[in-house]
């Protein structure tokens, strides 16, 4: 027996043992994180190769006050104060062992936000590396509009239904599962939406596909790529974030606000089909991920956490210190160490 989709009028194959629905995930941290400012490993820089700590965090730090400036400029302090207070809070943490002192600083955990988004696409890449494991005939999938004058909550909830459209029709009948992630760039042209999605498929039709894409959003026609990743590193381009921090803070006040707004509520990353299923078990993942606490290089994993001023004060009074207060890292609090 058939059943006919709305959109298409074409028929649809029968049910499949697995889920045929779509998953918006929500991959920010559960629990409150910290920082560390000191002693990082060399970060590898999407387009530089591997620089210092220190080179690579000016920038970010660059991007983060230029868009706090802009949005405060625009009149839109709302928008800037969560931005502007991200790694402003300082907290001591003293090994217990050996008395190594690292300094941690707060998270705003935006995506949008340049200080926090290494650390976020970092956890979402290793995340989703869990579900490839998955994906035996992985197809990387770009599906384009044309760019539009003005981006809002209701362009966005349009562009994610006619993607669910697609991925329901009888075109994707043989797509197994995958996920996808959105994102968003405005080189002064309009803004530009556009899909990344990893599809476990035998084959995917490319001709076929810009036709059936271009029907969906109206248009004569759709820039649209199909690549088969087996061999490759695809990744980096469906697990980033909506916009790069670097690319937000070349803009005006005015289309960050934009930005922000019509991304509220609106989430950039999903599942599908058999993936559907196995959501749960890939969050308690990230949250193993996202809580993981290494050990400080002596190899103890108790910590003595104070604010600046309770650390000055201990300082001064160290020699009247019989029993100093120790207390273990709480199981949910990130690694002082990391």
């Amino acid at each position: 027996m058939l059943t006919t989709t709305g959109d298409e009028n074409e028929p649809t194959p029968e049910p499949k043992p697995w889920p045929e629905a779509q998953a918006e995930i929500d991959d920010s941290p559960s629990i409150k994180r910290f920082d560390d400012d000191v002693d990082r490993p060399a970060i590898k820089l999407e387009t530089r190769g591997l620089t210092q700590q220190s080179e690579f965090w000016k920038s970010r730090l660059i991007w983060a006050e230029s868009v706090v400036a802009k949005l405060r400029n625009a009149g839109r302090h709302d928008l800037a104060e969560p931005l502007a207070h991200c790694h402003t809070e300082v907290m001591i943490a003293q090994c217990t062992n050996c008395a190594k002192v690292r300094r941690f600083y707060n998270r705003c955990e935006l995506g949008h936000c340049a200080i926090c988004q290494p650390r976020l696409s970092r956890e979402r890449k290793q995340s989703v590396e869990w579900w490839t494991q998955q994906i035996s005939q992985p197809k990387h999938v770009v599906l384009t509009v044309r760019n539009t004058a003005v981006l809002t909550k209701t362009y966005l909830h349009w562009f994610k239904s006619c993607w669910g459209k697609l991925r329901r029709s009888r075109f994707a009948s043989s797509w197994n599962g995958g996920f996808y992630s959105i994102e968003i760039t405005n080189e002064g042209k309009g803004w530009h939406v556009h899909l990344h999605a990893l599809i476990n498929a035998k084959w995917i039709d490319a001709i076929e596909l810009s036709k059936r894409w271009a029907k969906l959003v109206g248009q004569d026609f759709a820039i649209t790529k199909v690549k088969d990743v087996r061999q490759a590193d695809y990744l980096r381009e469906v697990t980033k974030y909506a916009v790069k921090g670097s690319e937000l803070a070349s803009w005006t006040g005015s289309d960050i606000a934009a930005y922000i707004e019509a991304m509220n509520g609106v989430r950039s990353f999903g599942v599908f089909g058999k993936l559907y299923a196995q959501r749960a078990e890939w969050r308690k993942f990230l949250d193993t991920l996202q809580a993981e606490k290494p050990a400080c290089t002596c190899g103890c994993t108790t910590v003595k956490i104070l604010s600046e001023s309770e650390y000055a004060w201990d300082q001064e009074t160290k020699a009247g210190h019989d029993k100093p207060f120790f207390q273990s890292s709480p199981a949910s609090e990130p690694s002082w160490f990391n």
